[in-house]
């Protein structure tokens, strides 16, 4: 029996054992160097594995080929984590012509008082917020911004933080290639067709104002971008200009029949009640859908003090407001809502979404944009 185990090497007979063979000393030795053997072949295999892709001279040289050659040998390597990190700059294909904003989901958000941002108009349009505002001033035949007069800087103008940017981003959207051309899409690449309110807060005379305003849509009007009454229809465009601030708007839309690119703010407490405008035939409301896509108001002016929330009385006067404005074909947006503290500003937004209204007026773009509220 054990002859016939030792034949499958159980009990090895007249042979001597490693153990045997080598004197303590030497058995370390031997187990060491077959350690350091095992970790050269171990090395050599990593060193394979992460020059897998790079030529036979090293790193320094560099491949050339064709663009799909190289994204297969990209490929072939690597976790998937890395390969979606490095993907982009390896195989630059990565980044489309209008590209700019994408991933960005439009919002009914409007950025208030958007100049006190720290960037003005882009970062209002990284968060989504389909429309802003400029506060204007008349100066020396320019338009400056800023809340009050103490904020002004001749740096700072409505061509400088507003159409030239905003130009600049509708050129990105509305790429030049063998495919297309003269396409009229809105700042957005998730959807072509929202248009961008830009407010233009009047803080002098409309009189002296509003010709420098006209004057520098210039750039957006030769592109034909702008959203435009005909005369007898609207054609939406990927600007909507809306004055507000002034209450003599009745010079700049009263000829009802009169071509213009440009809209007007109208008094939403005012619609619907005996003490709104009429048109000189006194029987025709001056504020329709075709001078005015919203009204607005001041919300502590529309319902008086808020506690935590809108009371149920406040909220069905909201309703009504809304349902006025609505029936003309008119939007609404309430300025003036409290921003502090910030769970009644989330009670009041969430309720205000709820009516709904057309626009949220928003100072903290991101709480609004991506807060738990």
């Amino acid at each position: 029996m054990l002859a016939k185990l030792s034949s499958f090497g159980f009990i090895p007979q007249g042979r001597p054992r490693i153990r045997d063979r080598f004197a303590p000393p030497s058995y370390v030795a031997y187990l060491v160097f077959m350690m350091l053997i095992l970790a050269l072949v171990i090395q050599y295999l990593f060193a394979l594995a992460d020059g897998h892709g790079h030529g036979p001279h090293g790193d320094d040289e560099v491949e050339t080929g064709p663009v799909n050659v190289a994204l297969v040998e990209f490929t072939a390597s690597g976790h998937i984590g890395k390969f979606v990190q490095e993907w982009p700059e390896k195989t630059g294909l990565s980044e489309y012509p209008s590209s700019f904003t994408r991933g960005i989901e439009p919002k009914n958000i409007h950025s208030h008082n958007d100049y006190w941002q720290k960037v003005p108009f882009y970062q209002g349009l990284s968060v989504g917020a389909v429309s802003t505002e400029a506060d204007v001033w008349a100066h020396d035949g320019d338009l400056l911004v800023g809340h009050e007069k103490t904020a002004l800087d001749a740096k700072r103008t409505f061509r400088s933080l507003y159409i030239d940017p905003i130009v600049d981003v509708l050129e990105k959207q509305n790429p030049v290639t063998e495919y297309v051309n003269n396409t009229r899409c809105g700042p957005f690449d998730e959807n072509c067709f929202q248009t961008l309110y830009l407010w233009v807060d009047l803080k002098t005379g409309a009189k002296e104002t509003w010709p420098l305003v006209d004057a520098q849509l210039a750039p957006l009007r030769e592109r034909n971008w702008l959203t435009r009454w005909t005369g007898k229809v609207i054609i939406p465009g990927p600007v909507t200009v809306i004055g507000t601030g002034s209450s003599n708007w009745e010079v700049l839309i009263a000829n009802k029949t009169r071509p213009r690119d440009y809209f007007v703010d109208a008094p939403l407490l005012e619609i619907g009640t005996k003490s709104e405008q009429m048109h000189t035939d006194g029987k025709t409301p001056l504020y329709d859908s075709a001078s005015s896509p919203f009204a607005t108001s001041s919300l502590i002016t529309a319902v008086g003090p808020i506690k935590g929330e809108l009371s149920e009385k406040q909220f069905k006067k909201i309703e009504g407001l809304v349902k006025a404005a609505k029936e003309r074909g008119i939007l609404t947006r309430f300025w003036e809502t409290p921003n502090w503290p910030t769970r009644r500003r989330h009670n009041i937004w969430r309720q205000l979404l709820d009516v709904p209204v057309g626009l949220l007026n928003v100072d903290d773009l991101e709480d609004a944009a991506y807060g738990d509220w």
